[in-house]
C-alpha cells in the first residue's frame, strides 16, 4: 500500500499538476479535505485497480455462498449435516491430491 498525503481542497486546486506529478512518482495516495472534512481521495492506478478486484472477488463470494445456502436448503439439509459432507468431500480431494489420507 502506498504512502498517504492530507491535502487541502485549496492546495489541490491551486497545484493540482504537480500534486498529481509528485504522487505518481512517489506512489502515494492522497486524502484531500475540505473544511477538515475528507472529502476525495486520490491514488495510484494499480492500488484503485487492486480495491475494484477485491471488492469484486467479495461480490463473486457472497453470491456463491448465497446459491450455495439455497440448495442446501433445498436439498433439506442441516448445517450439521452440510458441514459432514463438507468434511467428507475436503479429505477425499486431499487424498486424490496428495494420495494420502488427510
Amino acid at each position: 500500500m502506498s504512502s498517504q498525503r492530507i491535502i487541502s481542497a485549496t492546495e489541490m486546486r491551486r497545484n493540482f499538476g504537480a500534486i498529481v506529478k509528485r504522487l505518481g512518482k512517489r506512489r502515494e495516495h492522497a486524502v484531500i479535505q475540505s473544511g477538515g472534512a475528507t472529502v476525495a481521495v486520490l491514488l495510484p492506478v494499480a492500488e484503485y485497480e487492486q480495491l475494484i478486484a477485491h471488492k469484486r472477488r467479495k461480490i463473486v463470494f457472497r453470491d456463491f455462498a448465497r446459491q450455495l445456502g439455497r440448495e442446501v436448503e433445498k436439498r433439506g439439509m442441516g448445517e450439521e449435516q452440510f458441514a459432514d459432507d463438507l468434511e467428507k468431500t475436503k479429505r477425499k480431494i486431499f487424498a486424490g491430491q496428495y494420495g494420502k489420507p488427510a
